[in-house]
């Protein structure tokens, strides 16, 4: 396999991965609202990910490995996304909130940030 083959499969498995992450936030509360899925798909069409595509994530969670984005501004990116999903429903959860915080730990941003970005997208 070329490097390029290679490469092209890192960051599919790597915007799997982003969309894993927005459908384990939108799975939180035990339900896929149909606005959350339609925010989803939105984003994932900005990866090339298909419908078709999101409901394959969808069906099979647990075998998708997390694989973090590698830059700041991507990390970024995806903790705003999270949050974008877990407000769409139009109720916010606490167990949302702590999802995404745990979150942003993990991808070493100041868990803060999910209450900055609340409030961001709440004006």
């Amino acid at each position: 396999m070329g490097l390029f083959n290679i490469l092209k499969k890192n960051k599919k498995a790597r915007d799997k991965s982003y969309i894993k992450s927005l459908l384990d936030v939108a799975n939180i509360d035990g339900k896929l609202d149909e606005n959350e899925l339609s925010q989803i798909v939105k984003i994932a069409k900005k990866f090339n990910i298909t419908l078709e595509e999101v409901n394959e994530i969808r069906d099979n969670l647990d075998e998708i490995k997390f694989i973090p984005p590698s830059g700041y501004c991507a990390k970024v990116k995806l903790l705003e996304d999270l949050v974008k999903i877990m407000m769409s429903d139009k109720s916010i959860d606490e167990s949302e909130i702590k999802f995404c915080k745990d979150f942003a730990y993990k991808l070493n941003i100041a868990p803060q940030m999910v209450d900055d970005l609340i409030q961001t997208l709440n004006s």
